[in-house]
């Protein structure tokens, strides 16, 4: 007889097949098990994942490049760089040969009248009497000369003339200058005065001046030198307003900030300092270029001794 309890795994091959496979797949998952480690939790500081960083320049708060807007001839340098200029200082004066000329000129009459009514003020020098003296002796002498040798009315009443012109002349010499006389002089002096401004006012209409007040970063162009219109030739910046603008600040970080935020502000050529400040603009357009970047700028709270135009700095935005 056979045993009821043995079973042929011929019998049941369905049966079997399934065992098999469930003691595989168990056999399988124990091996993964093994050799998968679990991940490990990242811990982030919320306030760290919030703050903005982006990196920075150093600029002045205002700055201008200067020309002339119709060109420039014999240039002449008011002023040299490092100069602290205030608004409206002349910096570069721009002439031709005419003005020059209308200048030198004014101030030779006015020389020329200053001279004169000095001498009308005071007394006659012994070289003007002498002078005086022997012109009124020539001319008498020419007198005489004629009437001797019987020279006609005409050629004696020319001659009288001369005489009488040297004694008058003589006489006032001696008596000092009439007031009318002075007082001509000082209107001439006075002419002579306007005349040389008039001249010195068209030579600085021709020249550069400072728009605010600033210091002088560099010049562009040489003494007597000729410049084209528009060409820049002098370089202004206020360094008393020196700020930071960003040159990296992304998109996403733009969006994230406002005008008034607080920052904090490291320069590469000031270590081990940090110091503080606020967004005083954020850019409405993009900068450009490969990148989207957007320019903020911070006014610093207080702007350290050695910082200079063009210095790099890390910005922090918490």
């Amino acid at each position: 007889m056979r045993d009821s309890r043995f079973v042929p795994p011929t019998r049941y091959p369905f049966a079997t097949a399934i065992m098999l496979g469930m003691m595989l797949l168990t056999a399988c998952s124990g091996m993964m098990g093994a050799a998968t480690a679990e991940p490990t939790p990242v811990e982030v500081d919320a306030a760290q994942a919030e703050e903005v960083s982006a990196s920075g320049e150093v600029t002045p708060g205002k700055w201008a490049n200067l020309s002339f807007p119709n060109g420039g001839t014999q240039l002449d340098m008011l002023v040299s760089v490092g100069e602290r200029v205030t608004q409206g200082q002349a910096l570069i004066a721009s002439a031709d040969q005419a003005q020059r000329s209308a200048l030198l000129q004014a101030q030779a009459l006015l020389a020329k009248a200053d001279l004169a009514l000095d001498q009308l003020r005071g007394a006659p020098t012994e070289a003007a009497l002498a002078a005086a003296e022997a012109a009124l002796a020539s001319a008498k002498l020419n007198y005489d000369r004629l009437d001797d040798a019987g020279a006609d009315d005409n050629e004696l009443e020319v001659a009288q003339a001369q005489v009488d012109s040297a004694q008058a002349a003589l006489d006032e010499l001696k008596a000092g200058a009439s007031d009318q006389q002075i007082a001509a002089a000082e209107q001439e002096l006075k002419a002579a005065q306007d005349g040389v401004s008039q001249a010195e006012t068209a030579i600085a209409d021709a020249a550069l001046k400072a728009p605010f007040d600033s210091q002088v970063i560099e010049i562009f162009a040489n003494e007597f030198e000729t410049v084209a219109p528009q060409q820049p030739v002098l370089l202004l910046a206020d360094l008393s307003s020196l700020q930071v603008e960003t040159t990296d600040l992304s998109e996403v970080d733009a969006a994230r900030i406002q005008v008034g935020d607080a920052a904090r502000v490291v320069f590469d050529a000031l270590p081990n300092q940090t110091f503080t400040g606020k967004v005083a603009r954020i850019a409405l357009k993009s900068s450009g270029g490969s990148a989207v970047y957007y320019k903020a700028t911070i006014a610093l709270d207080e702007i350290p001794t050695g910082l200079r135009w063009g210095m790099t700095a890390f910005v922090v935005i918490p």
